[in-house]
């Protein structure tokens, strides 16, 4: 991703999710970390348990744009054509998504605070 007339090319880069159901954009960080403050599972740096998070949750809590329903009968299929209004999750840098994972049961052991789940 270089040109050697002009220096280096950066990729484009942007939110994983619109800030809005019309698709505006977050403008910095930190409004899009206060966003994600209200997911109930913990936010980006700490968990709701105190512990590293190096991951963000998006879910109809604070996103219901983004997130699937599960009430849908057009989520049962695989590649579900979104309803007016709703937007996907999308890549942050050009690219795209290589992984991902939706489970109604994910493979847990227990732990000292209750059971411990298994997530990508």
């Amino acid at each position: 991703m270089s040109n050697p007339e002009n220096g280096p090319q950066l990729p484009a880069i942007r939110w994983p999710v619109p800030k809005n159901n019309r698709g505006g954009e977050f403008s910095n960080l930190e409004e899009m970390l206060a966003h994600l403050e209200g997911e109930a599972t913990g936010h980006w740096l700490i968990g709701r348990n105190g512990m590293w998070h190096g991951g963000i949750h998006i879910s109809d809590t604070t996103t219901p744009w983004c997130a699937l329903s599960g009430q849908a009968m057009n989520e049962a299929v695989d590649f579900p054509v979104p309803f007016p209004g709703e937007q996907a999750v999308r890549s942050m840098a050009d690219g795209e998504v290589v992984a991902y994972r939706i489970n109604r049961d994910y493979l847990s052991v227990p732990w000292y605070w209750g059971d411990l789940c298994y997530y990508l």
